[in-house]
């Protein structure tokens, strides 16, 4: 009898040309996939970044409630005149806005820690002034996730701040605040924060639906044209008067684009931008394509990189009697 010949298959593989097509292809899909899930946690965290935003605007709210006004932008002592000067500016620094807002954001046992009637160091220089409260030392090198964007790397396990109180808006023409030293530093004083303001909803006579209360900045820790590592912020930061140099850690006028960089011409004069220029005058953030700014009426929008600078000058102040944008 004859037995029939099984032939035993040989099991086939990838030749190497057809693996290099399959790499090739998962390579061509992780980087379809890639900017895609990007996109996504950058929606997330500049969600996130809202809802701060918004609970800022809740306990600022709280506080107007129980105080009859916002906290002060800035506290300082011994201020004379229609513009902030001090003869000894590394000690009439006190409590900022931020440290003020902290029992309405239910942080009371680190309002607890601070010194009020102390000196507050206005930024990571002088947290080695001897002048400075040694309990608000400690205090003020605290983290406060609350006021940290998640789209800024260099926030986590950081004292610094993302988020600054609005001074105001607009030119330079007219303004009493000019300072005389070349950082060229101005204070302005026709927003919802300034050096000891007092601002009521009431004063808000541009509607709240109209103004700034507190807006993104990526500047005060930024390593700019200019600039160094000792003038970046705390979020707990005072202020620097003298009659040259003025400068605040947590506020910041909207003068200047949103998102524009040192290095370039500024709109009041043509100079190039410094650290301290663009620190006090512009408003950004880590998000793509603008940032987000908390409105008087509790609100928070996204102001795209492209907003018209009078607008966006007219949104940072309380009353100017014009229509948003400027005068038709």
């Amino acid at each position: 009898m004859r037995h029939a010949r099984h032939r035993t298959a040989m099991p086939s593989g990838f030749t190497l040309i057809e693996l290099l097509v399959v790499i090739a292809i998962i390579a061509i899909l992780i980087g379809l996939l890639l900017p895609a899930v990007q996109k996504v946690r950058e929606s997330a965290s500049r969600m996130t970044c809202q809802n701060k935003m918004k609970q800022l605007g809740l306990a600022l709210h709280n506080a107007h409630d129980a105080l009859g006004a916002f906290p002060s932008g800035q506290v300082v002592v011994g201020q004379s005149g229609s513009c902030p000067n001090q003869s000894s500016p590394t000690t009439n620094a006190r409590v900022p806005w931020s440290v003020a807002l902290l029992p309405y954001m239910e942080q009371e046992n680190l309002y607890r820690q601070f010194n009020l009637s102390g000196t507050f160091a206005i930024n990571r220089q002088f947290l080695t002034d001897p002048s400075t409260d040694a309990l608000n030392k400690v205090a003020q090198v605290t983290p406060m996730p609350a006021f940290q964007c998640p789209s800024d790397p260099r926030m986590a396990g950081s004292p610094l701040t993302s988020y600054l109180g609005v001074a105001g808006g607009g030119p330079t023409t007219g303004c009493p605040c000019v300072s005389t030293n070349t950082s060229n530093f101005i204070l302005w004083t026709n927003g919802a924060f300034f050096v000891n303001s007092v601002v009521k909803l009431t004063d808000i006579s541009d509607g709240t639906s109209n103004t700034y209360l507190v807006g993104e900045s990526k500047y005060q820790v930024a390593d700019l044209v200019g600039g160094t590592t000792e003038k970046r912020g705390l979020w707990s930061g005072g202020v620097y008067l003298n009659s040259g140099w003025r400068y605040y850690a947590n506020l910041a006028a909207a003068v200047e684009p949103i998102n524009q960089p040192a290095g370039i011409p500024d709109y009041n004069g043509g100079s190039v931008r410094t650290n301290e220029t663009v620190v006090g005058r512009t408003f950004g953030s880590m998000h793509t394509g603008g940032c987000n700014m908390l409105f008087a009426d509790g609100s928070v929008h996204f102001m795209p990189s492209a907003t018209d600078v009078n607008i966006h000058r007219s949104l940072g102040t309380i009353a100017d009697g014009l229509p948003v944008g400027g005068a038709p």
